[in-house]
Order: structure tokens, then C-alpha cells, then sequence
């Protein structure tokens, strides 16, 4: 698996000459685009159904869709994490917190609603273990590069009731990025073994 140091690095690679400081109005605009991303994928994850699921052998059915959504937005927040190196160390006014954190807000709301889809619709698939592995492992990438730009953004935030909302909000973003890979990790896992056994 390929590290956020490494993404970073060749993000910053490929976008240093075209980056300048980051303005709080393009952090808010990075954010809400992660927002819009996610919500464009709740729609596939809604149409996840028992015959189409499986489809994903053949790189068809709406599982395809979400985890190359996925991907694109773990390629975003990678992108996103090289331009804050630019920009600003502290946000030190009510204002700018307050709209960074938000945003983070509306992020984290809309991107629990598309996991919570995804937890809900994994117990379709019990007897179809080959859907877990491809998802679990999109969902950790997902994990580590929401937690480095998470961390980031609440390090960046100076007013302590915005940090402490931003990082409450993390947290719970984490619980359910947590249970979404935990539900895709234990697909059919011990029912395998215990037909392997019989």
C-alpha cells in the first residue's frame, strides 16, 4: 500500500508550480468539494442490492462506481493535504474557524450518511465474500487520509470551541469509517472457515 507521505509528496510534485498560499476560502472549497463527492456516491451505494453486488467479479454493478469514487476522493484529500503545506499555519479569527469548521461539519455529516448506506448494505452479502476485500481495503485508504487532513484542519483552527467541535466530529468520522471497514473485513469470513472445515 502506497503511504500519505509518498501521495503527498508526488502531489506536491505535480502541483508546486501552480500552488500558491492557500486562502481560507480554498480550504472551505477543498472541503465542500469532498462533500460533493461523497454525496455523488450515495446514490450507487443506495441502488446496492443482492443481484447487483456480486456483479463486481466483472467490474460491473455499483460497487466498481464506489470504489473508484472512493479512490477519487482519497486522490483529492492527498492533493488538498500538499496545498495546506502553502497555506496558512493558524486560523486565528472567529470567522475563518468558523467557516473551515463548517464545512468539516457538513463533510462529516453528508460522508456518515454514505458509510452508514454502505455498513447497512453489507449484510446482503454474507455469503459473497469476494465483495469485502476490494471494499475494506478502499475504505482504509479512505481511513488514513481522512485522519491526516482531519488532524490538520483542527491543528490549523486557534478558537478552542471550533477545535473541539471539529475534533468531536472526527472522532465520530472515524467510529464510522471504523465500522465500515469492519463490516466489509467480516464478510463470510467465518462462515468460509466453517465450511472449509466440514
Amino acid at each position: 500500500m502506497v503511504s500519505l507521505r509518498t501521495l503527498a509528496a508526488t502531489a506536491i510534485a505535480f502541483a508546486s508550480p501552480l500552488v500558491s498560499a492557500l486562502t481560507v476560502s480554498q480550504i472551505v472549497n477543498n472541503i465542500q468539494t469532498l462533500t460533493s463527492k461523497s454525496q455523488a456516491l450515495q446514490a450507487p451505494a443506495q441502488s446496492i442490492t443482492i443481484v447487483n453486488g456480486p456483479l463486481i467479479v466483472i467490474g460491473l454493478g455499483p460497487f466498481p462506481t464506489i470504489i473508484t469514487g472512493f479512490s477519487d476522493i482519497v486522490q483529492t484529500v492527498t492533493v488538498a493535504f500538499a496545498q495546506m503545506q502553502s497555506g496558512p499555519d493558524h486560523l486565528t479569527t472567529e470567522a475563518d474557524a468558523t467557516a473551515v469548521a463548517d464545512a468539516f461539519s457538513e463533510f462529516v455529516r453528508v460522508h456518515q450518511v454514505l458509510l452508514n448506506i454502505l455498513i447497512g448494505k453489507a449484510g446482503l452479502f454474507q455469503t459473497v465474500p469476494i465483495i469485502g476485500q476490494p471494499v475494506a481495503a478502499v475504505l482504509h485508504s479512505l481511513e488514513n487520509v481522512v485522519d491526516t487532513i482531519t488532524f490538520n484542519l483542527i491543528d490549523l483552527v486557534d478558537p478552542a470551541t471550533q477545535k473541539d467541535q471539529m475534533s468531536a466530529d472526527a472522532a465520530s468520522l472515524s467510529g464510522t469509517i471504523g465500522n465500515a471497514i469492519k463490516s466489509y473485513e467480516g464478510l463470510n469470513i467465518n462462515k468460509v472457515k466453517r465450511e472449509f472445515r466440514a
